[in-house]
């Protein structure tokens, strides 16, 4: 455990459970911009994992994300093992959590685990108990999805996903980037939002680029591709929630700061269906290293209280050398590296 014991009250643990992305192409991909740890194997990060998810919960943590860095469902040994660690050691606690979700891209969703009698990678969420599922799901047509986010991504029939999730009991939260020329209008924003309550969606989240406030060879040694891809289409984040606002179609429930004052989250009703819609916005790589922005867990087993890669940092990231090299074999057929 690399970090040292501090209040998690309120506070996510964010656990990237691997570097790799089979199938996703997200055009504005922060993780690729970013540093990189090198990847522990499965049994070292899944007794790192024990071991920081009982320093979290010790501290008062109650909400842990299983997400990337990487596609979750890309390493089904890391989610799987940690899902039933979660649950050993929660009710070795007798702690209940406040949130357990796994962010995926939801290409593999619907499809069956290798060697498990073709049981899905669905079906064995929901036997382990988990709750929430954050989809990607990042444009309004199948053009714009293929363009934004990879042929794979685009291919996802959420029409029969998501009511299969639901009907599993399982809530589903949508996360949509916000893009220039994507989705960033109220007019889109209001479209999706009526299509995903259509399907039994819970929650809308509508996501600005991520903020790299500081950039260097230390803190962004990665594709420089994708970082002229973000800031080239970052949406008009505050006059969208301006208009959202005023439209007929939502109404306002309250604003409150995220990850330690690190972002905005603007929260609305959607008149129609009733439904979360929320848009926010996040500076990545300048936290507070005297307070938890998160408890944040690497591929690498580290946890660390925020997510900077400055010298004050615990971890040991990849050279900015060999960066590119190392992203590429955990990228397969991206060219934008």
């Amino acid at each position: 455990m690399d970090c040292k014991p501090i209040s998690f009250s309120g506070t996510e643990m964010k656990v990237e459970l691997t570097n790799l992305c089979s199938d996703g192409r997200c055009t504005f991909c922060s993780p690729t911009i970013r540093p990189v740890v090198i990847e522990a194997g499965q049994e070292a990060f899944l007794q790192r994992f024990e071991d920081n998810l009982d320093i979290y919960l010790e501290n008062g943590g109650r909400k842990v994300i299983l997400t990337g860095g990487g596609e979750p469902t890309d390493a089904p040994g890391k989610l799987f093992g940690s899902l039933r660690i979660v649950r050993e050691r929660t009710e070795a606690r007798g702690v209940e959590l406040e949130l357990l979700a796994v962010y995926t891209n939801a290409v593999k969703l619907l499809r069956p685990i290798m060697g498990c009698g073709g049981q899905t990678f669905l079906d064995r969420l929901a036997e382990m108990g988990l709750k929430d599922i954050n989809l990607s799901v990042h444009g309004l047509t199948r053009e714009q999805k293929e363009v934004i986010s990879g042929p794979a991504m685009a291919d996802v029939d959420f029409e029969t996903l998501i009511p299969a999730i639901v009907r599993k009991g399982m809530r589903v939260m949508t996360r949509t980037v916000l893009a220039d020329g994507f989705i960033d209008s109220v007019q889109q924003v209001e479209e999706f939002v009526s299509w995903a309550a259509r399907l039994g969606v819970g929650i809308c989240y509508f996501s600005d680029m991520f903020s790299l406030p500081i950039r260097n060879e230390q803190t962004t040694p990665g594709s420089q591709e994708v970082m002229k891809w973000t800031d080239d289409h970052r949406a008009q984040f505050d006059e969208l929630v301006a208009d959202v606002m005023k439209s007929n179609a939502f109404t306002f429930v309250s604003e409150f700061a995220r990850h330690n004052a690190q972002g905005r989250t603007f929260e609305f009703k959607h008149c129609e269906s009733g439904i979360r819609v929320m848009l926010g916005d996040l500076a990545i790589g300048n936290e507070s290293e005297t307070e938890a922005t998160y408890g944040y867990m690497k591929p690498d087993g580290s946890m660390d209280t925020h997510n900077n890669a400055r010298d004050t940092s615990h971890r040991q990231f990849v050279s900015p050398e060999e960066t590119k090299a190392y992203l590429q074999m955990y990228r397969p057929g991206r060219d934008d590296l």
